[in-house]
């Protein structure tokens, strides 16, 4: 049956068991101090330096709200300097919440959220389409900046986020996203997320694998991001080469609603609120996505339905 569209969240719930403790030489942060509230056109960052401290206890990394769509958070939130004998997303995501960098100095929350194990059997609270998400990114608080995502969950969560939603669209790109905060600068294909861009123009899509599509193509995409742990717990047949077949097609995706403001910048963000246009480095649509993904239907026929039911849609692993 088609997914259902309700009201945005009411909440997070918490309540996940303390996780084992981390590989030796690790160590947490104390508290950031947020940047005053600033204006909607001056989004900078200003952080603080990062008091560490020896690592006492951070969250395990939880499965999400079941059938009612709504992702429940970890319970670590802080920023945390990486450590020796990291060596897989298993070292990574069993005993750090937030992931970890080098010098413990990036938004824990977010990654927090980005690192949910979020039940697959979660159904789409939210529907979106391609114009529909960037729409969403004028309801971001004025004040959000790179680091003070914790402060706002109250607003971030009345408009959304965390519950599960849905996109329709067009299978613009996908690449490896590298090393990053989240999976504890990991690098490796089993060890990183995908970034895979979603755009809403069936024409744009059908250059996808030849000739390629252009800057100003690629930047009209929404992202979507599969994560490593996710993926092995739940879809281990989600890879990368596995997702660049459906290059070009459509595609009906499932996953957590979230503003990812590491890229909230003119610089990243092409919908960055004060900076119209925002130039032309900008390589994102906005800085809402589906992360993690939790489900992936591809089209294998000349019309499938956009809300992922009905004959033409076929699993990703499935998809050939």
């Amino acid at each position: 049956m088609p997914p259902p569209e309700t009201s945005p969240a009411s909440g997070h719930q918490t309540g996940h068991p303390p996780a084992p403790g981390p590989p030796a030489g690790a160590a947490a942060s104390q508290p950031v101090k947020q940047p005053a509230r600033k204006g909607i056109a001056a989004r900078g960052m200003s952080v603080a330096p990062l008091a560490l401290a020896v690592l006492a206890q951070v969250g395990v990394i939880g499965h999400g709200g079941g059938g009612g769509g709504t992702a429940s958070p970890p319970t670590g939130t802080q920023a945390v300097k990486c450590g020796k004998g990291i060596t897989d997303f298993h070292a990574c995501h069993d005993h750090f919440a937030t992931g970890c960098s080098a010098g413990g100095a990036y938004d824990g929350y977010l990654n927090s959220l980005k690192n949910e194990l979020v039940d697959p059997a979660s159904q789409p609270q939210h529907v979106f389409d391609v114009p529909g998400l960037v729409a969403l990114e004028k309801q971001l608080p004025g004040d959000l900046t790179k680091v003070n995502h914790e402060e706002l969950k109250a607003q971030m969560s009345a408009v959304g986020e965390g519950e599960v939603s849905s996109l329709s669209g067009y299978l613009y790109y996908a690449k490896d996203g590298g090393a990053e905060s989240s999976n504890c600068l990991l690098k490796g294909a089993d060890n990183i997320d995908f970034h895979i861009g979603i755009g809403d123009k069936a024409a744009i899509a059908g250059k996808a694998k030849t000739p390629g599509l252009s800057p100003a193509e690629r930047r009209q995409a929404v992202i979507v991001e599969m994560t490593p742990h996710w993926r092995a717990e739940y879809e281990p047949g989600w890879n990368l080469a596995q997702v660049q077949k459906a290059l070009g097609r459509k595609v009906y995706l499932v996953g957590q609603l979230l503003a990812d403001n590491e890229h909230d910048d003119a610089k990243d963000d092409c919908a960055f609120t004060g900076a119209p246009g925002a130039g032309p480095n900008c390589w994102r649509a906005t800085i809402w996505e589906l992360h993690p993904v939790t489900r992936f239907l591809v089209c294998n026929a000349d019309t499938c339905a956009d809300n992922g039911v009905g004959a033409g849609w076929v699993p990703l692993d499935s998809f050939e």
